[in-house]
């Protein structure tokens, strides 16, 4: 009785095994991929539509790859519009642009076709082996450090992450922020789980972290910017995702690492946002969504 009871359920864990797997060859390989459709319809030519997350309180995006690619485009005079959206790429993936009826996603592929497109290169004069240095940079810091600061906010402090930069505020559906500050601890810390950080004790999390910041100050130096006295295209990167610990009041680990052992890069978080954001406040209250009558 119990050897054809326990039969039957692996029978029944094969068959659902097989219906996951004929899904998933569904989604990815034979669902037919759907029409693009443009969210700026009536596009100019030439003009950069940045897509990404509405904007917030402290940080202004909570997406640190939008954050880098809005810098990158100010630093390069490109013109741009931005369009505040949930909406996600074909690709499953935001930030992105629009330009010129085609949508690019990923922030990394998109400033090299616009350094291409617009022959606007803040990186020409840069020594092969200093780009070389910046591209591990940016390698350790978005494929590594950013994945720590997201197990750290997402995974055990998403509660006072969504509190603090007012989300159900500034996002258009309070209801669904709600329901992702549900979700998204148990999503993140499978994820970590998966990638591997999340096998580790969280103070060997952070100090991973500290180790991949105290490598940044120590090649940035005593340097205006990480190439010398101009920006670069690593810079861009580089304010993006520090400005994340340094602007979101959440206890972040990072930060009391970064503001005692790497003054340097506080110092270059500073230097950027003064020097590209000098509307940084004001821009977030004007896109703040105005109470709709429903809610007054």
């Amino acid at each position: 009785m119990w050897l054809w009871l326990f039969s039957l359920l692996l029978q029944l864990l094969g068959l659902l095994l097989l219906l996951v797997v004929l899904l998933l060859v569904y989604r990815f390989k034979l669902r037919p991929t759907p029409p693009m459709v443009l969210l700026k319809k009536n596009w100019e030519k030439d003009v950069v539509y940045l897509c990404q997350f509405p904007l917030c309180p402290s940080v202004r995006s909570i997406s640190p790859f939008a954050l880098k690619l809005e810098t990158w485009l100010k630093l390069t005079g490109l013109k741009y519009e931005n369009i505040h959206t949930m909406k996600f790429s074909s690709k499953g993936q935001i930030p992105y642009i629009e330009l010129n009826g085609e949508q690019i996603p990923d922030s990394n592929v998109i400033i090299e076709k616009l350094k291409e497109k617009f022959q606007v290169d803040p990186d020409k004069d840069i020594p092969e082996t200093d780009l070389a240095v910046g591209h591990a940079a940016t390698l350790m810091i978005e494929n590594h450090t950013a994945h720590i600061g997201f197990h750290y906010r997402y995974g055990h402090h998403m509660e006072s992450f969504l509190k603090t930069l007012k989300l159900a505020e500034y996002y258009p559906s309070a209801k669904a922020i709600k329901n992702w500050g549900r979700v998204q601890p148990y999503m993140t810390r499978f994820r970590s789980y998966l990638h591997g950080i999340g096998r580790h004790e969280n103070a060997d999390i952070w100090e991973m972290s500290f180790k991949d910041l105290a490598a940044l100050s120590s090649l940035l130096g005593t340097k205006q910017f990480f190439h010398g006295s101009h920006p670069s295209t690593v810079d861009c990167m580089l304010f993006g995702h520090l400005a994340q610990f340094l602007f979101i009041d959440i206890g972040f680990p990072q930060k009391t690492f970064l503001e005692t052992k790497c003054p340097n890069l506080v110092e270059l978080v500073n230097r950027i946002k003064l020097q590209f954001w000098q509307d940084w406040d004001e821009s977030i209250e004007q896109a703040k969504p105005k109470p709709s009558l429903s809610d007054i």
